[in-house]
């Protein structure tokens, strides 16, 4: 039998046409997936030519179609990944949030090396890797692009049908590889900027100590503060939301730009599991993480300062989903003298023990 004409594309999920099957049968066409050695059948229809079929797949799992014939023959066996060869793809970043785009932008071009397509990227901080990635076309969020065989998007969905795994029980840069369908490993990005060398009479540290819910923050960064400058550091505070702390550097200009030349050359970035920690660390700064409500590899390799023999972890639990709108969310403690022990509990010793070579050890 002479081989078929089709279209298959992911763009809003698994798409299959049966464009010319060389005559008028019908074909038992399936969707499956392969994943894990276990293969599943997700969707199948009986397709003529010119007919096609439609399922709400949108991430770039292993997903083959199958054509048979009416007595259940294998016809035909197409891949998507290997149908991306040669053909574009448009990856869309769903967060803007600073975190997210720095922790899931190398994989874009490591997509586009293994499966030998070009890739069309869109993220909400474009200028941070444009010049960086020379290999791949960048647009601003909501543009139209043409001629394309794929569209995934990279986020936290909490759908099956966009994600093939619970995004809050895997590190936060395998939501990425998860979604298109590539090997997980601990990748830092490329940036495209260059610090230029900022002025300091005295060794600094850097620290960030606002975040978007009560459960990241920790109460002891004054006590901290004071000690650091007793050990001759200065101590710039360089989140954009202002703070009550006294005796810190807060910059005048809060540009991300200077807040890079500031990070550069600081000794050590103390903060909390953050977007600027991610900057921090794709900019290989020593980072130390004030992290005990997520598990040890939901972020990347830094100094975690942490107490797991307290409540912790409970961002990377599967029984709860975090809930942005409740400032004091604790999903184990909330409303009782436990509430968020899992930072309380952590002292100033522990981080400074931690993070400053010249502090004595226990």
């Amino acid at each position: 039998m002479p081989t078929m004409d089709f279209k298959l594309y992911n763009i809003e999920g698994l798409y299959f046409e049966l464009v010319d099957s060389y005559d008028d049968k019908e074909y038992h066409c399936a969707f499956i997936e392969e994943r894990n050695g276990i293969r599943t059948e997700i969707y199948k229809d009986t397709l003529k030519k010119g007919m096609w079929m439609k399922c709400n797949k949108r991430y770039m799992g292993n997903f083959f179609v199958e054509i048979r014939n009416d007595k259940g023959v294998l016809k035909q066996r197409i891949s998507l990944l290997n149908h991306l060869k040669g053909n574009r793809v448009f990856i869309t970043f769903d967060s803007a949030a600073l975190g997210d785009t720095i922790a899931w932008m190398p994989y874009v071009l490591e997509f586009q090396q293994r499966y030998q397509c070009k890739v069309i990227v869109s993220t909400f901080k474009n200028f941070l890797f444009k010049d960086a990635y020379p290999e791949l076309e960048f647009v601003e969020p909501g543009s139209t692009v043409e001629n394309i065989i794929a569209m995934p998007q990279l986020g936290w969905f909490w759908d099956k049908d966009k994600e093939p795994n619970n995004p809050v029980t895997i590190p936060l840069q395998q939501s990425a590889t998860d979604i298109l369908h590539l090997p997980y490993k601990e990748m830092r990005p490329r940036l495209a900027y260059k610090p230029k060398p900022f002025k300091s009479d005295k060794k600094h540290i850097c620290i960030s100590v606002k975040s978007t819910s009560q459960l990241k923050l920790w109460d002891k960064w004054q006590e901290l503060i004071d000690i650091l400058i007793t050990l001759g550091y200065d101590v710039y505070e360089i989140s954009k939301d202002d703070c009550d702390l006294k005796n810190v550097h807060r910059p005048q200009d809060q540009s991300l730009e200077n807040i890079m030349d500031i990070l550069a050359s600081c000794e050590v970035y103390i903060g909390l599991s953050s977007g600027l920690s991610w900057l921090a660390w794709a900019m290989e700064v020593k980072v130390a993480m004030i992290a005990n409500f997520t598990e040890a590899n939901h972020e990347f390799d830094c100094i975690r300062i942490e107490n797991r023999s307290v409540c912790n972890g409970c961002w990377n639990n599967p029984k709860f989903r975090f809930n942005k709108g409740d400032w004091n969310w604790c999903p184990e403690h909330e409303d009782t003298p436990r509430q968020h022990e899992c930072h309380k509990s952590i002292s100033v010793d522990d981080v400074l023990s931690k993070c400053i070579p010249s502090y004595p050890q226990d």
